[in-house]
């Protein structure tokens, strides 16, 4: 296994602009940062690249079988020149930027879909704290785009939709506002331009394959998102 990447997102940043969640008695009484995304780390594994994501919690009282239940997780790998520049209502890539696959990852298994809508089922399992995918891809630098939201089995990507007026079932959101609680963005100030333009830059890796010194860094990331999760939760 060679460790690739490894992206953090700042705690507590679940919010979209000042969103409302839904006001049924499932998403208040499971509390906050159940769809908050603290990192994404890529990992080479026997010749295919493994994603993995940490959430700040895991409640599950729809009883998922991968230990939660509220939160859905979007992922658009950038693998080529060209692809589809649409991510979400109200959400886009940079020109020339799009995706070419995308990964959509519930407590109840994971999606790999294509900008055509093609689905296929993907390997999704725990490991601890993170919920990692096989990507089914050669380990390669490509551009990352990620979203979290509240999860719905009827919805387009699984994610509860906004309205004006929020309600039981549905995000408050201004309109035309994207159905994600939390972007992937390593910079607040990003996150923010991208819900007030609509535009999401990709994370891209630097270097790519880590090297000793940057292995380092990558253990204390991990300390860090430990730090994150128990302040959280006290």
């Amino acid at each position: 296994m060679a460790v690739l990447f490894l992206f953090q997102d700042p705690l507590g940043d679940d919010q979209g602009l000042a969103y409302l969640y839904p006001r049924a008695a499932l998403f208040q009484e499971a509390g906050e940062g159940y769809a908050d995304l603290l990192a994404l780390a890529g990992e080479e594994r026997e010749g295919r690249l493994v994603l993995k994501v940490r959430l700040s919690r895991y409640p599950n009282p729809l009883q998922g079988p991968l230990g939660f239940s509220l939160a859905t997780v979007v992922l658009w790998l950038d693998t080529g020149e060209g692809g589809e520049e649409r991510l979400l209502p109200g959400l886009s890539t940079p020109p020339g930027q799009g995706f070419e696959v995308a990964y959509v990852l519930t407590g109840f298994g994971g999606e790999k879909r294509s900008p055509t809508g093609e689905r296929k089922p993907v390997r999704v399992w725990r490991e601890g704290e993170w919920v990692a995918v096989d990507t089914e891809l050669p380990p390669k630098p490509y551009g990352y785009y990620g979203a979290v939201g509240l999860f719905d089995p009827f919805a387009p990507w699984y994610l509860r939709p906004t309205s004006p007026e929020g309600g039981p079932w549905t995000l408050g959101a201004p309109p035309g506002s994207p159905p994600a609680v939390d972007l992937l963005a390593q910079d607040p100030l990003e996150q923010v331009r991208a819900y007030q333009t609509g535009l999401l830059k990709p994370l891209r890796p630097q270097g790519f394959a880590l090297k000793r010194e940057s292995l380092l860094a990558f253990a204390l990331g991990g300390v860090s998102l430990l730090l994150a999760f128990l302040l959280r939760k006290g």
